[in-house]
């Protein structure tokens, strides 16, 4: 590139700049910067819109509310929503022996597990590896696994980690 071609690049970025910020700063909005808004119109507004408008006290009062409701604290309580333990059937500590071979999806591995009735839904299951990132930890290989074992325990039994 010669000075010529700088130049002429430079006056281009020039007048680009120069006609992008004219209506910036000089064509005024329809509404006035200076416009208030009061609560009551604010709270009308929200209202309109579908949205619960609470004071301060009313918050904490229902905050305070909800940490006291018994119902609450077992909801509160869950760290995994998948971690539960399969239910297992009465005196069933039979073993299965899980192979994975290379090339097995998530969803394979897991609709095996449901038709040994390991696991009660194959869907869930795939989903939990997916979510907690097992599924690309998957190891090849051959695998003891009962009924009464906990999605996270399957997991880590299959990723060996």
């Amino acid at each position: 590139m010669n000075k010529r071609n700088t130049r002429a690049f430079a006056f281009g970025i020039l007048t680009a700049v120069i006609a992008f910020s004219t209506p910036y700063f000089f064509i005024k909005p329809n509404q006035s910067e200076n416009r208030k808004i009061d609560v009551s119109s604010a709270k009308e507004f929200l209202q309109a819109n579908g949205y619960t408008v609470l004071t301060e006290e009313e918050y904490t009062l229902l905050q305070q509310t909800k940490s006291e409701d018994p119902a609450n604290k077992n909801t509160e309580e869950k760290e995994e929503p998948a971690e539960k333990d399969t239910e297992p059937e009465e005196g069933s500590q039979e073993v299965y022996q899980l192979t994975i071979e290379s090339g097995m999806t998530p969803g394979e591995i897991a609709a095996q597990l449901e038709e040994a009735n390991v696991i009660d839904q194959a869907a869930d299951f795939g989903i939990y590896l997916e979510e907690y990132g097992f599924s690309k930890k998957i190891q090849l290989g051959t695998f003891k696994l009962t009924a009464d074992m906990s999605y996270k325990e399957i997991a880590k039994i299959i990723t060996k980690s």
